[in-house]
């Protein structure tokens, strides 16, 4: 995909050619003007600036040194905000593994549809690092206190996301739990 080529603003993909992202669903109607898959990736800066002050770096290595820079404080605060989320199957004795970490990007799911609706995975970062893909199932249908949901984390981990976002979703993150400036 060019550089110049429009995209959708929530996933970064072409978005077709209706009101409706092709992708992920969202509604575009509302955006003004699609960015460019350049200032996407940037993270909503121009894509000039962004070159200049990424140090020419791509959005992988920028999403790398600014999860390293989030452990970093997070650590640095006492990690504020730690969740632990069951990941993979029950090993022996009916115990689930889980992985320590922050939710950088919760699950988008169709609040109108639950069962068929809209469905976009979140993202997670663990303690060590590791980027996982978060999932989570709808439970509780029928119940009084319907809907809940479970979530869980991919065991296996995923390759550092390529998106300009994640370094103001990391900055969120931090933001919300107080940590740094």
């Amino acid at each position: 995909m060019s550089a110049d080529a429009r995209v959708c603003p929530f996933c970064g993909e072409p978005p077709g050619a209706g009101v409706f992202c092709a992708s992920c669903g969202r509604n575009l109607a509302t955006v003004e003007q699609l960015p460019t898959r350049a200032e996407w990736e940037a993270g909503g800066e121009d894509a000039p600036a962004a070159a200049t002050a990424g140090g020419g770096r791509s959005a992988q290595e920028r999403s790398a040194a600014a999860a390293e820079a989030f452990l970093a404080a997070m650590r640095a605060a006492g990690s504020p905000g730690l969740v632990k989320l069951p990941s993979g199957k029950a090993k022996a004795f009916g115990r689930t593994p889980t992985v320590e970490g922050w939710i950088v990007r919760p699950v988008e799911r169709d609040e109108e549809n639950l069962s068929k609706g809209r469905y976009v995975p979140g993202l997670f970062l663990s303690v060590d690092g590791a980027w996982h893909r978060l999932e989570n199932e709808v439970r509780g249908w029928g119940q009084r206190d319907f809907p809940q949901f479970h979530h869980t984390v991919d065991a296996e981990a995923i390759a550092t996301p390529a998106e300009g976002r994640i370094v103001n979703e990391l900055a969120a993150v931090l933001s919300d739990h107080g940590v740094g400036g």
